[in-house]
């Protein structure tokens, strides 16, 4: 039998699953209320007569057959119904406080979002800004509160923990000042989801436990590990001697496939590079050390010629107020500017992301007329003419060729109807690749990190048809995004596939994302070479402008 805690919580869902399909307001409203009334009494409901809980304000007839049933039942069919017609990543939401069934019915209808992943990145775009009844408040609110919950789970993105470790680790050498002290594990090779933070400290466990436990509360797990409590994911300190530092370290930050191309006696030398010449294997960056290609990649490509972010001369893929962006289009190209930045290609959102307030022609037409004039006051830094066109349903872009040409290049990226079978989404992905105007294809399977896994794609056919059409491949530098996945970096350099490193930049700070998009495309490999924005302005100009005079060449 429900206990009143259970019954609470059914006539709460109810009203609130109610007010969020739009029901009838006020017996919406009644259930709230009785639940919270019920949370005030000191005595079971099964317990109790009808007549005393006919006394407990707010109960009437209606509510009292509902609790009868839920007592006798365990459920109610009116909820069940309602929770069959509710997507389930809106039950989450719902717990979010300061988020009521009203407003999130709002987001869910206007935006589509469905999860709590989705909505944080709604916010961090600015999306929630553009509806009737939020202000920036609110969404800084709701964006805390989805915080809190993401730092429950035990699994953080890189972003969201690389401040930390990197402060911690610093704190660790002034601790141990002449101590050899390193990061290691998942965070070393920059995986793009951390669950724990490893440490590897040259000094004995005892001094080790003695110096940190002043700071901190940790606890030993055996005769080489301290575990340091109190962070958002567990953080472990492997203690070793000085002389087997770069042994430990090697040991603990390649995953175990990795290591299986190691021996034992390999692994036993003074420095990392010493290990890598005693297995004959060329120098891996830790990043790389995943288990998958980089041992084919080392026998083709040099790790003197990958990415790096200083080598990123242009930014490409950033909004501005013409959409859903906070900052105006000269604030973002000062920003560029100021980090030696050569060129910035404007990427607002096309007509179709109504709730981005996507460009219509008349104001596409406006648009670059303030693109020409700040070219002129900016000179010799250039804004190029780009747009985020969306692949619609059926493949096609979401302006007429008159349109797009106007364009210096085209992002095509997918942003709605996303629940496709891998057949669909791969044949809805290739038509767009195939329209001569696309010159990049946007955050490939839409994926955000820990909240959406995004649409499947067959990614050979994907890159295959890419190479065939000159597309470049977006690298979406926010770390919520990270896509395309690392993981195919190394086949889209085999078929000559180009990466674009994209901030996706919806403010100022967020031109800084291309850090995020460069650990990445280390971890894949990724060479100068394929990297698109390694391009100077001259060179990037004059492959748009080779790209746009075949098309009409064609026509």
């Amino acid at each position: 039998m429900l206990s009143n805690p259970e019954i609470e919580n059914a006539l709460e869902l109810l009203g609130k699953l109610m007010e969020l399909h739009g029901e009838n307001i006020f017996k919406a409203k009644s259930y709230i209320n009785a639940s919270f009334q019920i949370s005030k009494v000191g005595k079971e409901l099964s317990e109790m007569s009808d007549d005393e809980i006919t006394q407990i304000p707010g109960i009437g007839h209606a509510i009292l057959e509902k609790i009868h049933v839920l007592l006798k039942t365990g459920s109610l069919p009116l909820l069940e119904t309602m929770l069959e017609q509710t997507p389930p990543g809106l039950l989450q939401l719902l717990q979010i406080k300061g988020l009521g069934p009203k407003k999130l019915a709002v987001i869910w209808k206007e935006l589509g979002v469905e999860s709590i992943g989705e909505l944080e990145y709604a916010c961090r775009e600015n999306h929630l800004l553009l509806l009737k009844g939020f202000g920036a408040k609110t969404q800084k609110i709701i964006l805390d509160k989805i915080e809190f919950i993401k730092r429950s789970a035990g699994k953080l993105h890189y972003a969201a923990i690389e401040p930390e470790a990197l402060k911690l680790e610093n704190e660790l050498r002034k601790m141990f000042k002449g101590k050899q002290v390193s990061i290691s594990g998942a965070f070393r090779r920059c995986d793009l989801v951390i669950e724990q933070l490893d440490i590897v400290v040259a000094e004995n466990l005892p001094d080790v436990f003695k110096e940190v436990r002043i700071k901190y509360e940790v606890e030993k797990s055996d005769d080489t590990h301290l575990k340091i409590k109190g962070f958002e994911i567990p953080i472990v300190i492997t203690c070793c001697e000085a002389n087997t530092f770069y042994h430990t370290l090697f040991q603990t930050t390649g995953t175990v496939k990795y290591l299986e191309h190691f021996t034992k006696t390999e692994i036993e030398s003074n420095d990392e590079e010493g290990i890598f010449n005693s297995a004959g294997i060329p120098y891996i960056i830790p990043e790389m050390r995943n288990g998958k290609e980089e041992f084919s990649w080392v026998r083709k490509y040099s790790t003197k010629d990958i990415v790096n972010v200083k080598d990123i001369k242009g930014i490409i893929h950033a909004h501005t107020t013409w959409s859903d962006g906070l900052n105006s289009m000269e604030e973002m190209a000062v920003q560029c500017m100021s980090l030696g930045m050569e060129y910035l290609a404007v990427s607002d959102h096309s007509v179709s992301a109504f709730y981005a307030q996507g460009l219509s022609v008349e104001r596409i037409i406006q648009q670059h007329h303030e693109i020409d004039a700040l070219n002129k006051k900016l000179a010799p830094f250039k804004i190029f003419k780009s747009i985020e066109c969306d692949i619609l349903s059926d493949g096609s872009l979401d302006y007429k060729d008159e349109v797009l040409e106007r364009f210096d290049c085209v992002i095509a990226s997918i942003h709605s109807v996303l629940n496709m079978d891998i057949d669909r989404a791969t044949q809805r992905l290739l038509r767009a690749i195939r329209n001569p105007y696309t010159t990049f294809l946007g955050h490939l399977t839409g994926r955000l990190l820990l909240s959406r896994t995004g649409y499947p794609v067959h990614y050979e056919k994907i890159i295959d048809a890419c190479a065939e059409h000159q597309v470049i491949i977006e690298l979406n530098a926010n770390p919520w995004r990270l896509d395309i996945d690392w993981q195919w970096i190394y086949y889209a350099m085999e078929k000559g596939v180009s990466i674009s490193i994209n901030p996706d930049a919806h403010n100022k700070e967020g031109v800084h994302d291309i850090h995020y998009g460069t650990l990445a495309a280390r971890k894949g490999g990724l060479t100068k070479e394929y990297l698109f924005n390694y391009k100077s302005l001259g060179e990037a100009e004059h492959y748009f402008k080779q790209k746009k005079q075949s098309i009409r060449d064609k026509v």
